[in-house]
């Protein structure tokens, strides 16, 4: 008995040392606690604060789609920011007159007319953490967190006078308000809130009625199959309080705005064919899935291309939020399905800056699956795992430090037209090339060049030959600056080489982004004199499109 005894005890003494042994931390255990804490949540918040500062810190001009925006602020009274814009311009009412009280307090220079996209955007980084951490497992919190902190595009239109970056933060801050009711809980102060919100938010943000949709779809149709009355009751009665917001706002201003003919014209190509009839159209589609994870999303990278990675592991998330619940997921997804709708109707186009909106919720996305990917891999493969997130991470960080260092829309006008001025003479003329005209009007406004010696260029991408009948407006004029910036697809060449034609070239100034070349068009034909007299290139083959403008 003794024997057998000593070894049943031992086995008992085992059974309950044991399983603390097997199941106490292990050494990763702790660095997973670090990487997941609050401190480190608010560390990457205050990152992402930093690289918007830098980026609104940084010496740049207005390039031409904020100079178009601008020249509308600065040149209207409050009341007038509600009539049509000039220059095929469309912002949200609520928007314009932010900017215009904060250029009111603070003057038009970059820097005030940028403040309220910068602050929106400072907002709704704030608001996107908060909101992972509440819809999302803590570890992909953090990267949503991480991966929106840099963001090269939430960045760089942080420090722009334009909607985008605020679209982006009203996406965030309604997802914010509605966390809990997607999560399932109630209380008259979060339908309250969700209420006013979004019946504000379209005010301000023209895509915030496709997030809005969303949200309230997906609360709708919960409380609809759970037969839950009162909660019926509470989500109709808030989406129709978004719903009369909204028809006062498109009736008053959104109207005339859809009906503009050279967006349209400008989009085209970026409209849902409805119904899709043929493989292209098909081929569209998975085009217009993938490509918005590149840009805007800011996973595309130069260096690292993770946007198509990046397009998989959204679906993964998506998947992984629909088993845990279904609400949080066509809430997430839903937004992009309307906005494809109405694509499909050319209400609004599916591309591009136009898409920033969708950013924090493809965060969102990404991250949960990119967890979800991680996780399965750790166990086994814990180099492919850690390897697979930092090329993941990699990606936006080093675009955005392309951004900070060399900014894709570098416009620099200004510091152009002081190397003009310290060069002008008596007699001189001036021919503004089409796509510097609205930054050459915002940069003169207080210091005009004489008017009868500037000629205004236009638009002729369709008949190149027109530029050639506006430069013989100066034939015979012995000094002619041509100023460039926002060169279309080598059309300054093309104009060079009309003026080349007519005269030589004396001297050339530079300055990134932009150019004026000073001509003698009484002096025979000649090359351009040594200098770089080259158009500024972007820095990636496929940044034309996102440089061109006019998603106005």
């Amino acid at each position: 008995m003794g024997p057998t005894t000593d070894r049943l005890s031992l086995a008992n003494r085992l059974e309950t040392t044991l399983p603390p042994v097997i199941v106490a931390v292990p050494a990763a255990a702790p660095l997973r606690v670090w990487w997941t804490s609050t401190t480190v949540l608010v560390a990457l918040v205050l990152l992402g604060i930093g690289v918007r500062s830098v980026a609104l810190a940084r010496d740049r001009n207005l390039w031409i789609d904020e100079a178009m925006l601008a020249l509308n602020l600065v040149d209207r009274a409050p009341a007038q920011l509600l009539e049509p814009l000039d220059w095929n311009q469309g912002a949200p009412v609520g928007f314009l007159l932010l900017v215009k009280g904060a250029i009111t307090q603070f003057g038009a220079s970059e820097v005030g007319l940028r403040l309220v996209p910068f602050v929106s955007s400072l907002l709704g980084l704030a608001a996107f953490a908060l909101l992972a951490v509440k819809l999302l497992p803590r570890p992909a919190a953090v990267l949503a967190v991480a991966l929106t902190a840099v963001s090269p595009y939430l960045m760089s239109y942080a420090a722009e006078c334009k909607q985008y970056a605020s679209d982006a933060a009203t996406t965030a801050g309604l997802f914010a308000l509605s966390a809990g009711l997607l999560r399932g809980e109630t209380g008259t102060r979060r339908w309250v809130g969700l209420g006013i919100g979004g019946a504000a938010a379209v005010w301000f943000s023209h895509p915030a009625v496709f997030v809005l949709g969303g949200i309230g779809t997906a609360i709708l149709l919960e409380a609809g199959l759970k037969k839950d009355r009162a909660r019926l009751l509470a989500a109709g009665g808030t989406v129709g309080f978004w719903l009369l917001s909204f028809a006062a706002c498109y009736f008053l201003f959104l109207r005339q705005l859809g009906g503009n003919q050279y967006l349209l014209d400008y989009w085209d190509g970026h409209f849902l064919p409805l119904p899709p009839k043929s493989p292209g159209d098909l081929a569209w589609l998975a085009d217009h899935y993938f490509s918005p994870f590149g840009y805007p999303g800011g996973l595309g990278g130069t260096e690292i291309r993770a946007g198509g990675i990046a397009g998989v592991l959204f679906v993964v998330g998506v998947w992984g939020m629909w088993k845990e619940r279904w609400v949080v997921a066509a809430a997430v997804v839903l937004p992009a399905a309307f906005a494809l709708l109405a694509s499909g109707l050319h209400k609004y186009p599916f591309a591009g800056r136009l898409l920033l909106f969708l950013v924090p919720l493809m965060m969102l996305g990404v991250a949960r699956g990119a967890w979800a990917v991680g996780a399965a891999l750790r166990g086994t493969q814990p180099l492919a795992a850690a390897a697979f997130l930092v090329v993941l991470g990699a990606a936006p960080c080093l675009e955005a430090y392309q951004e900070l260092r060399k900014p894709l829309r570098y416009e620099q006008v200004d510091p152009m037209l002081a190397q003009v001025r310290e060069n002008w003479k008596p007699g001189d003329r001036m021919y503004v090339y089409y796509g510097a005209v609205p930054a050459f009007k915002f940069y003169t406004r207080d210091n005009p060049f004489p008017a009868d010696a500037v000629v205004l260029g236009t638009e002729a991408r369709a008949k190149r030959a027109e530029y050639q009948a506006q430069l013989t407006q100066l034939k015979g004029s012995p000094r002619v600056w041509l100023v460039f910036s926002h060169r279309h697809r080598g059309e300054e060449a093309v104009i060079r080489a009309y003026a080349e034609g007519m005269g030589r070239c004396e001297k050339v100034v530079t300055a990134p982004g932009a150019a004026a070349c000073l001509f003698d068009f009484t002096a025979a034909p000649g090359s351009a004199v040594s200098g770089d007299t080259s158009p500024t290139t972007d820095r990636t083959a496929g940044s034309a499109g996102i440089t061109r403008g006019g998603d106005r």
